[in-house]
């Protein structure tokens, strides 16, 4: 790299003292251009120790002298921070906080959460005594937020779209854990003064880069030595449960979901799921795109593929599982397709299955899952968490 600089210093500086002030200059833009993945590094100034993150592309930890700094890349917007945040511990002393950084003081100890998964995780990391209020209660599956609930020592916040600000008074958390959305806001907790916390899971674009979250998340909470080992034991179990369906005999080709109104939602290649189905050991009908999101299918477009479909999956949620029956009172068209014919349906009835609690921090279960599933000569003995075939 050229720097224009170090010529003006070698123009008023001569002989030794040329040189000494030279590799200082040198020295000096190296170290502020760290960044990235593993080694020493520095971001903005901020010199520290870069956590070399296995699969996450959002997520930048600094462990720094006597603190933390996170920062978390804006998924909309390249070259820029959704949000960063220094992790200062309660018992230490004040600091100087950088422009634009939120400090919060580890490990939290009263958190508000908004979704059902990031509860669900407060449980696999053995922390739900800080859990103390939740948004969107009726959502709210987790047993033990279900028991908190109950028993009051978690307090119900209203909707995440209109949060209750007299229980938020009360409840005083040191942290409200939401979800960012693209040009959105948060309503009322904008104004409430209360610290948050902005989960992005849900934009990697891996299984694995989402999972890799709880690296952030236990850090947050005091158990950062159990977040980490967590997480690379399911890493661990993911490659293992990929290699053996590389093993298997054949792909089966698949297809997924159901007809949502005028259109047919199905996951892009690199979606998250499309990557899932891929290591499972599938040949997914609707994975030639480069898409890491969803795209909408015509049933006529759908059809026409499905036709070689050997298996079908789909997610819904009821309080009275679905049937084939069912879905021909659904929808028609559901009949004229081949895995519906050949009755080589499964479905996740997501209101009495924890699919959505678990699987974004545990993914190799759910691999585990699609690959007994499309692999049913690797099944032997394996009881289905997600997932059932469909009956009459």
């Amino acid at each position: 790299m050229f720097y224009p600089q170090l010529i003006v210093l070698r123009f008023i500086f001569v002989g030794e003292m040329c040189r000494i002030v030279t590799y200082i200059a040198i020295f000096i833009l190296l170290l502020t251009s760290c960044g990235g993945s593993g080694g020493s590094g520095a971001t903005l100034g901020v010199v520290g120790d870069t956590l070399r993150m296995h699969s996450s592309s959002l997520l930048q930890i600094i462990d720094c002298d006597g603190y933390t700094l996170v920062n978390v890349k804006n998924p909309w917007k390249k070259d820029a921070f959704l949000h960063r945040y220094m992790l200062l511990p309660k018992d230490s002393s004040d600091v100087e906080v950088p422009d634009g950084v939120t400090l919060l003081r580890t490990p939290l100890d009263r958190q508000l959460v908004f979704a059902t998964l990031h509860a669900e995780l407060f449980v696999m990391l053995g922390r739900v005594d800080a859990l103390c209020g939740v948004c969107d209660a009726r959502y709210m599956s987790v047993p033990a937020v279900k028991k908190g609930l109950a028993d009051g020592s978690i307090m119900d916040c209203g909707s995440s779209m209109d949060v209750n600000l007299e229980r938020l008074m009360e409840l005083s958390p040191s942290a409200a854990w939401v979800v960012p959305f693209k040009n959105g806001g948060y309503g009322k907790m904008d104004r409430a003064g209360v610290p948050l916390v902005e989960c992005g899971d849900y934009m990697e674009t891996s299984p694995l880069g989402g999972a890799e979250w709880m690296r952030f998340y236990g850090r947050l909470l005091g158990v950062a030595e159990r977040a980490d080992s967590l997480f690379f034991a399911v890493c661990k179990n993911y490659e293992r449960v990929k290699k053996m369906a590389d093993s298997a005999a054949r792909r089966p080709r698949m297809m997924c979901e159901l007809k949502s109104g005028s259109a047919w939602y199905m996951p892009g290649g690199r979606s998250t799921m499309g990557q899932l189905y891929g290591d499972a050991g599938a040949d997914y009908l609707f994975g030639d795109n480069d898409e890491s999101g969803s795209l909408p299918y015509s049933f006529e477009a759908v059809l026409a593929k499905a036709d070689s479909a050997d298996v079908w999956l789909f997610k819904y949620g009821a309080e009275v599982d679905k049937g084939y029956s069912s879905l021909q009172q659904d929808f028609q068209g559901y009949t004229l397709l081949r895995p519906y014919r050949e009755r080589s349906v499964f479905a996740c009835n997501v209101s009495k299955r924890r699919f959505y609690e678990e699987t974004p921090f545990r993914p190799d279960l759910l691999l585990e899952e699609l690959v007994m599933l499309l692999h049913p000569e690797l099944a032997e003995g394996y009881e289905f968490r997600y997932y059932e075939k469909l009956q009459e």
